[in-house]
């Protein structure tokens, strides 16, 4: 019995931004971003992201009103002035409902960024942008 009490505990926190609840605020030292259909929240591994260097991201994707919960999330990077992406493609497994982790991310040169991660919703991709600067 306690295990289930605890999954649905687990649950109803991914959801609560759907309950009214802010999105993520266990992520404290999370960036967002947010589209018309859901907030993202996510954080690097490490921390500070170096040239040159593997790195994660998580993710917690929450609902805004009257969408579901995202089944996938794609994650990729590209620089808009260079007109290129990254030279890795990452993986990105689902941690739980509305959790998302993506590994072997690499930023190979210093300059603008701009993280794109895509939402599935109700058949069609919503992309959230973040821009992030490389020194």
């Amino acid at each position: 019995m306690p295990r289930i009490v605890i999954a649905i505990g687990a649950i109803l926190a991914a959801c609560g931004a759907a309950a009214g609840q802010p999105c993520g605020e266990e992520w404290p030292d999370a960036a967002a971003v947010e589209t018309s259909g859901y907030t993202l929240k996510f954080r690097t591994r490490p921390a500070k992201i170096r040239i040159g260097q593997h790195f994660a991201i998580e993710m917690l994707v929450c609902p805004r009103e009257g969408a579901a919960l995202p089944r996938t999330v794609g994650v990729d990077a590209f620089m808009p002035e260079h007109r290129h992406g990254m030279n890795y493609r990452p993986v990105v497994k689902a941690l739980g409902p509305g959790r998302f982790q993506a590994d072997g991310l690499m930023l190979h040169m210093p300059g603008r960024w701009e993280f794109r991660f895509d939402v599935e919703r109700q058949g069609r991709t919503e992309r959230l942008t973040r821009d992030v600067v490389l020194k």
